[in-house]
């Protein structure tokens, strides 16, 4: 192999790509956060490999889609098995088995190619659909996408109809779970037959139209091993979420990778002082961007609206300024009557500005995070206390509404979808039902209203306070030219 390409320098981060899925059950994730190094070490490319290039494989997790957890793996599934659409870098839903698609009300219609085949020239047909839906639908990767997506019919041997939780123009975004022949990928062990450009035999991946294209496998156990086979030239690419806050600098070809992780402020409506206007305010005030470049040491893109900057949705919406306003959240302040001091804090005779900020202590960025907040309001009289909190303690504090602010994450799907927000879940907590910010967001999910005109209602209400997208690196031998335009969803593309 060819050794080695110069460090691109950048700064980069963020949480896992896949696992942050499940994030209507848990607002943080539970990994215990690590110091930051700066060690760089040597690509050697001395070990000799049967294939052209070396993928990391965990040997942990195997590659049946439905089962896997890791990233490496998750990654490596994007080579075996094909979706109904997927996403590229601006989170556009392209067809990929899918042909057509059609949204009426509560129910999506897909028709598949009818050239689509597995490996051996096995069609791929309706059934084997819906036996993939039912088992991403169950999984650890894909269930959180899917949770608005009820259930999948095969209507012909060619077109299936999805059940909608509401009527949903975005949904193609969410149908980009792996397809399988059904019955193959029933247990954990199994390697399912997809219709991917590779098949899996003996610790290598094959090219199904070419013989001599080959990929090895190197059997890691944990990110750390996976970045210590790339240091010694096992592996040709190296990928890190940085979801525990350790960024490693590695020679190579190095690539920030921005994912779809949010972090937010929750808010508690139910507590009197926090309304809408309140909420708009502490918005306002909040200096996203020196968050990003502080707090998250610049692995982070700051936000002011739940939509990552990347996709295309952000691009037909006019955009928030990141920094702190803070003229215009002392204005909205003293038309609210909050023009006097009580204590440390102002008051508008009724309430006071004195708030908690909880926060799970297991992230260091996400902790500094908080005591930027804090500080950053006290500018224009509020009083937030910082709390750091253990996961159990902190995830108690929201389930049962015994919190004033909550610093949280979670991973949105490719279609931005925030409907977790407005359901019954932990991010609903807080969250006042009946407002118009979240009745009027399942129009916007309809067609009936634009992107610009919900966003401008959401920058009205807040229900809660998007602060940033965090990001993660991937890092490539000189072996490998990325297309960096399929980050983050597959960065194996063009393998």
């Amino acid at each position: 192999m060819k050794r080695y390409l110069p460090v691109i320098s950048l700064l980069l981060c963020f949480a896992l790509l896949f696992s942050g899925c499940k994030g209507e059950k848990e607002p943080e994730e539970t990994e215990q956060t690590t110091e930051t190094t700066t060690e760089s070490v040597q690509n050697t490319g001395t070990v000799i490999k049967d294939g052209k290039i070396s993928l990391p494989f965990n040997k942990t997790d195997g590659l049946n889609p439905y089962f896997a957890k890791s990233n490496e793996n998750l990654y490596l599934c994007n080579l075996l098995y094909e979706p109904l659409f997927s996403v590229d870098s601006t989170y556009k839903a392209n067809p990929v088995l899918a042909e057509t698609i059609n949204v009426n009300g509560t129910t999506a219609t897909v028709t598949i190619r009818t050239d689509a085949e597995c490996r051996g020239s096995n069609p791929i047909n309706a059934y084997d659909v819906v036996y993939s839906f039912n088992m991403a639908k169950a999984s650890y990767a894909w269930s959180g996408m899917l949770s608005s997506v009820n259930s999948a019919t095969a209507m012909s041997n060619n077109s299936i109809q999805f059940n909608l939780s509401f009527n949903d123009q975005y949904v193609a975004n969410k149908l980009t779970f792996p397809i399988v022949k059904s019955g193959t990928a029933d247990t954990q062990s199994a390697v399912p037959t997809g219709s991917g450009d590779y098949y899996y035999i003996q610790n290598n991946l094959k090219n199904v139209g070419n013989a001599d294209k080959n990929i090895s496998l190197f059997e890691t156990d944990t990110n750390k091993s996976s970045e210590n086979a790339f240091k010694i030239g096992k592996t040709d690419v190296y990928f890190n979420d940085l979801s525990n806050c350790n960024y490693t600098s590695v020679n190579g070809a190095d690539y920030s990778v921005q994912l779809n992780n949010m972090v937010y402020v929750g808010l508690n409506s139910a507590r009197g002082a926090l309304t809408k206007h309140v909420r708009s305010a502490i918005a306002a005030q909040i200096n996203a961007e020196e968050i990003a470049i502080s707090s998250y040491q610049g692995h982070a893109t700051p936000i002011k609206l739940p939509v990552n900057p990347e996709s295309a949705i952000a691009k037909e919406i006019k955009q928030i300024d990141v920094k702190s306003n803070k003229t215009l959240a002392e204005s909205i302040l003293d038309k609210c009557g909050f023009i006097n001091y009580s204590g440390k804090a102002k008051t508008n005779g009724a309430y006071l500005l004195s708030f908690t900020l909880i926060v799970n202590n297991d992230n260091r960025y996400r902790v500094a995070a908080a005591y930027n907040i804090a500080d950053s309001l006290k500018e224009c009289g509020f009083l937030i206390t910082v709390l750091p909190l253990s996961f159990a303690d902190y995830n108690q504090r929201i389930a049962s509404g015994n919190f004033d602010m909550y610093l949280g994450e979670i991973k949105l799907d490719s279609s931005m979808d925030i409907s977790q927000f407005f359901g019954g879940g932990a991010q609903g907590m807080g969250i006042d039902k009946t407002e118009r910010v979240v009745t009027e967001y399942y129009k916007f999910r309809a067609g009936e209203i634009t992107a610009q005109q919900y966003f401008e209602i959401f920058s009205e209400y807040y229900p809660f306070v998007p602060v940033c997208f965090r990001k993660g690196y991937a890092v490539f031998s000189g072996d490998i030219n990325p297309q960096t335009n399929q980050f983050p969803n597959n960065i194996y593309s063009g393998i």
